[in-house]
Protein backbone atom coordinates (compact mmCIF):
# COMPACT_ATOMS: atom_id res chain seq x y z
CA UNK A 1 0.00 0.00 0.00
CA UNK A 2 1.40 3.46 -0.82
CA UNK A 3 2.16 5.78 1.53
CA UNK A 4 1.95 9.54 1.77
CA UNK A 5 4.73 11.74 1.95
CA UNK A 6 3.94 12.24 5.64
CA UNK A 7 4.52 8.55 6.06
CA UNK A 8 0.35 7.72 6.81
CA UNK A 9 -1.01 5.66 4.61
CA UNK A 10 -2.48 7.91 1.52
CA UNK A 11 -5.57 5.48 0.87
CA UNK A 12 -6.06 5.36 4.22
CA UNK A 13 -6.05 9.19 4.39
CA UNK A 14 -8.14 9.38 1.14
CA UNK A 15 -11.12 6.99 2.26
CA UNK A 16 -11.31 9.35 5.35
CA UNK A 17 -11.42 12.52 3.62
CA UNK A 18 -13.60 11.11 1.56
CA UNK A 19 -15.80 9.71 4.58
CA UNK A 20 -15.99 12.93 5.84
CA UNK A 21 -17.42 14.72 2.88
CA UNK A 22 -19.95 12.27 3.26
CA UNK A 23 -20.25 12.87 6.83
CA UNK A 24 -20.97 16.76 5.96
CA UNK A 25 -23.04 16.28 2.97
CA UNK A 26 -25.30 13.86 5.12
CA UNK A 27 -25.54 16.26 7.58
CA UNK A 28 -26.46 18.85 5.41
CA UNK A 29 -29.63 17.39 3.87
CA UNK A 30 -30.83 15.79 7.39
CA UNK A 31 -33.28 18.10 7.63
CA UNK A 32 -33.74 19.33 4.13
CA UNK A 33 -34.58 15.37 3.18
CA UNK A 34 -38.32 15.56 5.09
CA UNK A 35 -39.33 17.28 1.54
CA UNK A 36 -37.38 15.37 -0.91
CA UNK A 37 -37.60 11.35 -1.57
CA UNK A 38 -34.46 11.92 -3.59
CA UNK A 39 -32.70 13.42 -0.42
CA UNK A 40 -34.45 11.15 2.11
CA UNK A 41 -32.99 7.63 -0.28
CA UNK A 42 -29.69 8.89 -0.73
CA UNK A 43 -29.72 10.37 3.18
CA UNK A 44 -30.82 6.60 4.22
CA UNK A 45 -27.92 4.95 1.47
CA UNK A 46 -25.01 7.10 2.73
CA UNK A 47 -26.16 6.58 6.50
CA UNK A 48 -26.36 2.79 5.94
CA UNK A 49 -22.23 2.80 5.48
CA UNK A 50 -20.55 6.26 6.24
CA UNK A 51 -20.24 6.14 9.79
CA UNK A 52 -19.45 2.16 10.05
CA UNK A 53 -16.74 3.40 7.61
CA UNK A 54 -15.10 5.69 10.10
CA UNK A 55 -15.20 3.26 12.69
CA UNK A 56 -13.34 0.60 10.62
CA UNK A 57 -11.13 3.09 9.15
CA UNK A 58 -10.49 4.52 13.32
CA UNK A 59 -9.61 0.95 14.21
CA UNK A 60 -6.61 0.51 12.15
CA UNK A 61 -4.10 2.33 13.95
CA UNK A 62 -5.36 1.99 17.36
CA UNK A 63 -3.18 0.56 20.34
CA UNK A 64 -4.19 -2.42 21.57
CA UNK A 65 -2.37 -1.60 24.43
CA UNK A 66 -2.32 1.60 26.10
CA UNK A 67 0.29 3.54 28.19
CA UNK A 68 0.03 6.52 29.93
CA UNK A 69 0.72 8.42 27.59
CA UNK A 70 -1.94 6.95 25.22
CA UNK A 71 -4.61 8.15 27.87
CA UNK A 72 -3.13 11.59 27.94
CA UNK A 73 -3.64 11.61 24.23
CA UNK A 74 -6.93 10.39 24.34
CA UNK A 75 -8.11 13.53 26.94
CA UNK A 76 -6.19 16.38 24.90
CA UNK A 77 -7.44 14.87 21.50
CA UNK A 78 -10.80 13.45 22.43
CA UNK A 79 -12.49 14.39 26.17
CA UNK A 80 -11.37 18.02 25.86
CA UNK A 81 -12.81 18.63 22.44
CA UNK A 82 -15.62 16.71 23.47
CA UNK A 83 -16.45 18.73 26.69
CA UNK A 84 -15.65 21.81 24.80
CA UNK A 85 -17.96 21.55 21.98
CA UNK A 86 -20.48 19.62 23.80
CA UNK A 87 -21.15 23.38 25.16
CA UNK A 88 -21.00 25.12 22.39
CA UNK A 89 -23.04 22.60 20.50
CA UNK A 90 -25.98 23.00 22.88
CA UNK A 91 -25.25 27.39 22.94
CA UNK A 92 -25.82 27.32 19.03
CA UNK A 93 -28.93 24.46 19.44
CA UNK A 94 -30.58 26.54 21.75
CA UNK A 95 -30.14 30.26 19.25
CA UNK A 96 -31.12 27.58 15.78
CA UNK A 97 -33.66 26.00 17.44
CA UNK A 98 -32.04 22.54 16.53
CA UNK A 99 -32.67 19.51 18.60
CA UNK A 100 -32.76 18.91 22.21
CA UNK A 101 -30.40 17.43 24.03
CA UNK A 102 -29.64 16.73 28.06
CA UNK A 103 -26.31 17.96 28.95
CA UNK A 104 -25.37 14.66 29.58
CA UNK A 105 -25.63 13.15 26.49
CA UNK A 106 -23.55 14.26 23.43
CA UNK A 107 -24.97 16.84 21.03
CA UNK A 108 -25.93 15.31 17.78
CA UNK A 109 -23.31 14.38 16.03
CA UNK A 110 -20.69 14.41 18.85
CA UNK A 111 -21.64 10.81 19.96
CA UNK A 112 -18.47 9.85 17.62
CA UNK A 113 -16.05 11.33 19.85
CA UNK A 114 -17.37 10.35 23.17
CA UNK A 115 -17.93 6.77 21.39
CA UNK A 116 -14.36 7.23 19.89
CA UNK A 117 -13.24 7.24 23.60
CA UNK A 118 -14.97 4.17 24.81
CA UNK A 119 -13.65 2.23 21.39
CA UNK A 120 -10.08 3.19 22.37
CA UNK A 121 -10.38 2.27 25.90
CA UNK A 122 -12.02 -1.07 25.29
CA UNK A 123 -9.79 -2.00 22.48
CA UNK A 124 -7.80 -4.01 24.69
CA UNK A 125 -10.34 -6.34 25.89
CA UNK A 126 -11.46 -6.78 22.61
CA UNK A 127 -8.47 -7.31 20.13
CA UNK A 128 -8.73 -10.71 19.44
CA UNK A 129 -10.98 -13.08 17.16
CA UNK A 130 -13.16 -13.99 19.85
CA UNK A 131 -13.40 -10.65 21.35
CA UNK A 132 -14.74 -9.49 17.98
CA UNK A 133 -17.16 -12.58 17.97
CA UNK A 134 -18.15 -11.38 21.37
CA UNK A 135 -18.43 -7.40 20.24
CA UNK A 136 -20.65 -9.10 17.27
CA UNK A 137 -22.88 -10.18 19.69
CA UNK A 138 -23.10 -7.82 21.85
CA UNK A 139 -23.92 -5.15 18.72
CA UNK A 140 -26.91 -7.17 18.31
CA UNK A 141 -28.27 -8.73 21.66
CA UNK A 142 -28.02 -4.73 23.05
CA UNK A 143 -31.29 -4.01 20.87
CA UNK A 144 -33.18 -5.51 23.34
CA UNK A 145 -32.71 -3.32 26.18
CA UNK A 146 -34.59 -0.15 26.16
CA UNK A 147 -32.06 1.26 29.00
CA UNK A 148 -29.13 1.58 27.02
CA UNK A 149 -29.55 4.91 24.88
CA UNK A 150 -28.39 7.98 24.06
CA UNK A 151 -27.25 8.65 27.52
CA UNK A 152 -23.30 8.79 27.13
CA UNK A 153 -23.76 7.43 23.33
CA UNK A 154 -23.44 3.69 25.08
CA UNK A 155 -26.00 2.13 22.55
CA UNK A 156 -23.73 3.35 19.56
CA UNK A 157 -20.43 2.66 21.35
CA UNK A 158 -21.38 -1.11 21.73
CA UNK A 159 -23.37 -0.99 17.92
CA UNK A 160 -20.34 -0.12 16.19
CA UNK A 161 -17.94 -1.74 18.24
CA UNK A 162 -17.79 -4.86 15.50
CA UNK A 163 -16.26 -2.34 13.11
CA UNK A 164 -13.58 -0.49 15.20
CA UNK A 165 -12.83 -4.11 16.39
CA UNK A 166 -12.63 -5.77 12.75
CA UNK A 167 -10.66 -2.71 11.66
CA UNK A 168 -8.25 -2.92 13.99
CA UNK A 169 -7.49 -6.91 13.58
CA UNK A 170 -7.77 -7.10 9.72
CA UNK A 171 -8.01 -3.62 8.05
CA UNK A 172 -5.35 -3.05 6.09
CA UNK A 173 -5.65 -6.69 4.58
CA UNK A 174 -8.97 -6.15 4.35
CA UNK A 175 -8.30 -2.84 2.12
CA UNK A 176 -5.61 -4.08 0.50
CA UNK A 177 -8.18 -7.05 -0.88
CA UNK A 178 -10.57 -4.29 -1.69
CA UNK A 179 -7.78 -2.83 -4.19
CA UNK A 180 -6.84 -6.52 -5.49
CA UNK A 181 -10.41 -7.31 -6.74
CA UNK A 182 -11.80 -3.88 -7.24
CA UNK A 183 -14.72 -5.10 -9.72
CA UNK A 184 -15.91 -7.49 -7.12
CA UNK A 185 -16.16 -5.46 -4.23
CA UNK A 186 -17.52 -2.69 -6.38
CA UNK A 187 -19.99 -4.33 -7.33
CA UNK A 188 -20.83 -5.82 -4.24
CA UNK A 189 -21.29 -2.02 -3.10
CA UNK A 190 -23.75 -1.36 -5.86
CA UNK A 191 -25.70 -4.66 -4.41
CA UNK A 192 -25.64 -3.06 -0.79
CA UNK A 193 -27.04 -0.11 -1.64
CA UNK A 194 -29.48 -1.32 -4.07
CA UNK A 195 -30.75 -3.64 -0.83
CA UNK A 196 -30.92 -0.58 1.57
CA UNK A 197 -32.97 1.29 -1.32
CA UNK A 198 -35.42 -1.57 -1.26
CA UNK A 199 -35.14 -2.57 2.15
CA UNK A 200 -36.01 1.54 2.73
CA UNK A 201 -38.91 1.30 0.50
CA UNK A 202 -40.51 -1.16 1.70
CA UNK A 203 -40.77 -0.04 5.60
CA UNK A 204 -36.89 -0.05 6.83
CA UNK A 205 -36.87 2.68 9.51
CA UNK A 206 -33.47 4.84 9.08
CA UNK A 207 -33.21 4.93 12.69
CA UNK A 208 -31.94 1.09 12.37
CA UNK A 209 -28.80 2.01 10.33
CA UNK A 210 -27.79 3.97 13.17
CA UNK A 211 -27.68 1.74 16.59
CA UNK A 212 -28.81 4.20 18.69
CA UNK A 213 -32.49 2.71 19.50
CA UNK A 214 -33.73 -0.28 20.94
CA UNK A 215 -35.74 -3.02 19.07
CA UNK A 216 -38.92 -1.89 20.18
CA UNK A 217 -38.28 2.12 18.34
CA UNK A 218 -36.67 1.20 15.09
CA UNK A 219 -36.85 -2.71 14.62
CA UNK A 220 -34.98 -4.08 11.49
CA UNK A 221 -37.85 -6.97 11.51
CA UNK A 222 -40.79 -7.07 13.43
CA UNK A 223 -40.43 -10.67 13.79
CA UNK A 224 -36.79 -11.10 14.08
CA UNK A 225 -35.30 -7.84 15.13
CA UNK A 226 -32.09 -9.33 16.19
CA UNK A 227 -31.56 -10.91 12.50
CA UNK A 228 -32.59 -7.76 11.22
CA UNK A 229 -30.07 -6.08 12.62
CA UNK A 230 -27.23 -8.80 11.58
CA UNK A 231 -28.58 -7.90 8.15
CA UNK A 232 -28.19 -4.31 8.75
CA UNK A 233 -24.60 -4.65 10.08
CA UNK A 234 -23.98 -7.13 7.14
CA UNK A 235 -25.08 -4.61 4.68
CA UNK A 236 -23.40 -1.92 6.47
CA UNK A 237 -20.08 -3.87 6.29
CA UNK A 238 -20.16 -4.71 2.27
CA UNK A 239 -21.17 -0.75 2.00
CA UNK A 240 -17.74 0.17 3.19
CA UNK A 241 -15.51 -2.67 1.70
CA UNK A 242 -17.39 -2.05 -1.36
CA UNK A 243 -16.19 2.02 -1.06
CA UNK A 244 -12.65 1.04 0.04
CA UNK A 245 -13.00 -0.31 -3.54
CA UNK A 246 -15.04 2.63 -5.37
CA UNK A 247 -11.99 4.95 -4.31
CA UNK A 248 -8.94 5.70 -6.46
CA UNK A 249 -5.48 4.28 -4.54
CA UNK A 250 -3.96 8.51 -4.48
CA UNK A 251 -6.19 11.36 -4.36
CA UNK A 252 -4.17 14.48 -3.31
CA UNK A 253 -6.88 16.29 -2.29
CA UNK A 254 -8.96 13.51 -0.23
CA UNK A 255 -5.93 12.81 1.46
CA UNK A 256 -5.72 16.33 2.44
CA UNK A 257 -9.29 16.14 3.90
CA UNK A 258 -8.65 12.96 5.67
CA UNK A 259 -5.83 14.25 7.38
CA UNK A 260 -7.74 16.78 8.73
CA UNK A 261 -10.94 14.48 9.09
CA UNK A 262 -11.20 15.05 13.21
CA UNK A 263 -11.00 18.60 13.03
CA UNK A 264 -13.65 19.28 9.93
CA UNK A 265 -16.16 16.71 11.96
CA UNK A 266 -16.11 18.86 15.31
CA UNK A 267 -16.72 21.88 13.35
CA UNK A 268 -18.74 21.65 10.22
CA UNK A 269 -22.06 20.96 12.45
CA UNK A 270 -21.84 24.50 13.52
CA UNK A 271 -22.30 25.64 9.96
CA UNK A 272 -24.97 22.87 8.73
CA UNK A 273 -26.92 24.49 12.13
CA UNK A 274 -26.70 27.99 11.15
CA UNK A 275 -26.99 27.40 7.22
CA UNK A 276 -29.85 24.74 7.72
CA UNK A 277 -32.17 27.03 10.10
CA UNK A 278 -31.69 30.09 8.01
CA UNK A 279 -34.11 28.12 5.58
CA UNK A 280 -30.89 27.91 2.66
CA UNK A 281 -32.58 24.82 1.26
CA UNK A 282 -35.38 26.61 0.39
CA UNK A 283 -33.97 29.44 -1.74
CA UNK A 284 -32.29 26.88 -3.77
CA UNK A 285 -34.59 26.00 -6.76
CA UNK A 286 -35.45 22.16 -6.26
CA UNK A 287 -33.79 20.94 -9.66
CA UNK A 288 -30.44 22.38 -8.34
CA UNK A 289 -30.82 21.61 -4.86
CA UNK A 290 -28.74 18.02 -4.86
CA UNK A 291 -25.32 19.63 -6.37
CA UNK A 292 -25.78 23.42 -4.67
CA UNK A 293 -25.76 21.39 -1.20
CA UNK A 294 -22.88 18.98 -2.04
CA UNK A 295 -20.65 21.63 -3.41
CA UNK A 296 -21.97 23.17 -0.02
CA UNK A 297 -20.77 20.50 1.99
CA UNK A 298 -17.22 20.83 0.24
CA UNK A 299 -16.93 24.07 1.43
CA UNK A 300 -17.57 23.91 4.72
CA UNK A 301 -15.34 20.59 4.84
CA UNK A 302 -12.54 23.10 3.75
CA UNK A 303 -13.04 25.85 5.26
CA UNK A 304 -13.08 23.73 8.41
CA UNK A 305 -9.95 21.87 7.15
CA UNK A 306 -7.89 25.43 7.19
CA UNK A 307 -8.88 25.55 11.18
CA UNK A 308 -6.70 22.34 11.56
CA UNK A 309 -3.90 23.88 12.70
CA UNK A 310 -5.48 26.01 15.17
CA UNK A 311 -7.33 22.89 16.36
CA UNK A 312 -4.03 20.44 17.19
CA UNK A 313 -2.70 23.47 18.90
CA UNK A 314 -5.74 23.98 21.21
CA UNK A 315 -6.33 19.95 21.39
CA UNK A 316 -2.62 18.63 21.89
CA UNK A 317 -0.91 17.20 24.76
CA UNK A 318 1.28 19.75 26.08
CA UNK A 319 4.96 19.44 24.84
CA UNK A 320 6.27 18.57 28.46
CA UNK A 321 4.22 15.99 28.59
CA UNK A 322 5.41 12.40 30.06
CA UNK A 323 4.54 9.06 30.77
CA UNK A 324 4.52 7.79 34.73
CA UNK A 325 4.62 4.26 33.40
CA UNK A 326 8.05 5.04 31.71
CA UNK A 327 9.71 6.97 34.50
CA UNK A 328 8.36 4.45 36.84
CA UNK A 329 9.92 1.56 34.99
CA UNK A 330 13.34 3.21 34.39
CA UNK A 331 13.25 4.46 38.53
CA UNK A 332 13.17 0.87 39.08
CA UNK A 333 15.85 -0.50 36.35
CA UNK A 334 18.37 2.25 38.09
CA UNK A 335 17.76 0.81 41.48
Amino acid sequence: MNSSRSGRYGHIDALKGAGILLVVFGHLIEKPSTHSILLQMLYTGIYSFHMPLFVFLSGIFARETLKSLDYQKIVWTLFLPLVVFQFIYLGVGQLTDWYSYSPFTPYWLLWFIASLIGWRILLPLFASPAGLAVALLAAVFVGYDDAVGYALSAARTIYFLPFFVLGHLYGLPLVALTRRHRLAFSCLFGLSMLIVAVWWLNGLDGSALTGSHDYDSAPPFLAYPGLGRLLVLSLSLAGVLGFCALLPVSSPLLEWFGERSLSIYLLHGLAVMVLVSAGIADMIPQPLLLPVLAGAAVSMAAAAAMLDGLMRHLFSPPADTFDVVEMIADWRRSR
